[in-house]
């Protein structure tokens, strides 16, 4: 579900899942957990990239495949821990961290992006927090944008529903640089190095110190959010959209 390589110092992990979107599901998301611990408890790595691959997608968010058959409430509460637990393995990496963003970060994968020390991303790519115009709760997205940008900024997003395009995103500061999609790997790759040759200890302690604040975050919305998607998917109406989304396949 991942790929690995060194460029140099720096550990590239490129999300495999055999749909182009990279949808999050258990399988993608056990192996770049497990990718991400490998890279923190390897001196030679540096600096990490993770990357949706070429001519694909950063992720499209939950695989709905899953997720339209959470029905008991510990079924939810399993997925909620989940997705905290993915999100808190980035913040986690004692080192520098880059996500380079092509195709879409929809729901999950624009929650995961905003984990990462650097956010790359193409001209032509797209961040999406569709939840509530689907019937999905959007506790989690809401906690952490408000955390990261503010709570107006919040607000606009989680509650427009609307996709953002690369002049959006950069207004909004979710993103440090946009660039040609051709040249997006190369240029997250020359940052990561760059970072990479920074003092470790510095880098390391102040990272555990501003990011400590934000685990804290997601630990307090953990339980509240478990409590919110229930009550969404006790109504029904995200089931509705998987459907259509699915087809014959739901």
């Amino acid at each position: 579900m991942v790929l690995e390589e060194n460029r140099g110092a720096v550990r590239l992990i490129t999300l495999n899942h055999p749909n182009e979107h990279n949808p999050f599901s258990r399988s993608l998301e056990n192996c770049v957990k497990e990718a991400l611990a490998r890279a923190n408890d390897d001196d030679a790595v540096r600096a990490v990239v993770v990357y949706g691959g070429i001519g694909r997608s950063f992720s499209a968010g939950g695989d709905f495949n899953e997720v339209k058959q959470l029905s008991h409430s510990r079924d939810i509460e399993a997925w909620i821990d989940r997705v905290i637990d993915l999100y808190e393995a980035v913040l986690n990496v004692n080192k520098p961290t880059l996500a380079a963003i092509d195709g879409y970060a929809i729901g999950m994968g624009f929650q995961f992006a905003l984990m990462f020390d650097q956010r790359l991303m193409s001209k032509t790519a797209n961040f999406v927090m569709p939840e509530l115009k689907h019937g999905i709760g959007c506790s989690v997205g809401a906690a952490i944008l408000g955390f990261t940008h503010g709570f107006s900024t919040m607000q606009e997003i989680i509650y427009e529903c609307q996709s953002l395009d690369a002049t959006r995103c950069i207004d909004y500061r979710l993103v440090n640089q946009i660039v040609d999609s051709e040249v997006l790997l190369d240029i997250a790759i020359k940052r990561a190095e760059s970072m990479a040759n920074y003092p470790v200890a510095a880098y390391r302690n102040t990272k555990k110190t501003v990011n400590q604040p934000f685990i804290s975050l997601l630990e307090e919305t953990r339980e509240a959010s478990k409590w919110v998607h229930k009550a969404a998917f006790q109504a029904r109406d995200a089931q509705h959209h998987f459907k259509e989304v699915l087809g014959e396949k739901y």
